[in-house]
């Protein structure tokens, strides 16, 4: 095996799928100036080990879930057995212990206004939870499953198992795909691109954080001045800047930044904190992501 020695091509192997999980390794190719045999080398190598996955996910839009929200969750005993018991909460999409103002993070997505104060509830009664802030996103400036749906669109049966099976591995061949639902690969073909071209699904990779991963990751509390729209286009033009949104709470803006290095994330840190429409800027440190799962099944 050739190893990508200082990780550059990784990386940008990397961003290049969460732009297009299904790319093909001959365009990966010639998006990276790299040999077809050195990129699929590297891919195999990634995901093989665990570090990316590949997978699809729903718009939340689509599947009902017009309410997110961001926990910060305190807590009085060891954080992990608690981000566990957060995590066997169905609406719960993340879950990670964190080091900084709170103790664990979590991702809520739901369908109403009543299904998040049910979710908090839950999160609340969980042993050892002593506090509960809540971010609800107003809008997602940034991300890997940034909603897309187009409103019109619906599915079928084999377009569900479809996205079912591509929740699994987003990179499955149409060969595959056409036994698994007993169609042609060029029918298949036509369907997952159909799913992709309306915002349906999207397929992406998703990098695991902290000790066991290839990056580093923070997450940002954001209090916005008068130039919030400055800073907005600053995040979106930002590289390190993974997600990123507007929400009602404790911040303006959450976000969440990625560097290989700590000292890396000291100067993104340092280049956010420049901006004149940022006022106030919080974060805390990905230590040990417990849950990252968008999956959902369709009935």
């Amino acid at each position: 095996m050739s190893p990508d020695r200082d990780g550059s091509l990784d990386a940008r192997l990397v961003r290049a799928l969460q732009r297009d999980g299904r790319a093909s390794i001959q365009r990966l190719a010639a998006d990276l100036g790299a040999p077809r045999s050195v990129v699929s080398e590297r891919l195999h190598a990634l995901t093989g080990s665990g570090t990316v996955r590949v997978v699809a996910a729903y718009d939340p839009a689509f599947v009902g879930q017009t309410v997110i929200a961001h926990l910060s969750v305190a807590i009085d005993r060891a954080a992990l057995p608690v981000a566990r018991a957060l995590a066997g909460i169905e609406e719960a999409v993340l879950v990670s212990c964190v080091g900084g103002l709170h103790d664990i993070v979590v991702e809520i997505r739901v369908d109403s206004n009543a299904a998040l104060a049910a979710a908090l509830h839950r999160v609340r009664s969980t042993p050892g939870v002593t506090e509960v802030r809540t971010q609800r996103y107003t809008d997602i400036v940034k991300g890997l499953f940034i909603p897309r749906y187009d409103g019109v669109s619906g599915t079928d049966a084999i377009d569900r198992h479809l996205v079912e099976l591509l929740q699994r591995d987003g990179r499955a061949s149409y060969s595959s795909l056409a036994r698994a639902v007993s169609l042609s690969a060029p029918a298949t073909r036509a369907r997952v691109q159909r799913l992709l071209a309306t915002g349906i699904v999207t397929v992406s990779a998703v990098e695991t954080r902290g000790a066991l991963g290839r990056q580093l990751s923070m997450g940002l509390g954001i209090t916005l001045g008068a130039d919030a729209g400055d800073v907005l286009a600053a995040l979106r033009a930002e590289p390190a800047v993974e997600f990123a949104a507007e929400c009602i709470g404790s911040f303006d803006v959450v976000a969440t930044i990625a560097a290989p290095t700590s000292s890396d994330l000291l100067g993104h840190l340092d280049a956010l904190r420049a901006l004149p429409g940022i006022l106030r800027l919080t974060a805390w440190q990905h230590l040990e992501l417990v849950k990252e799962d968008y999956y959902r099944q369709m009935l």
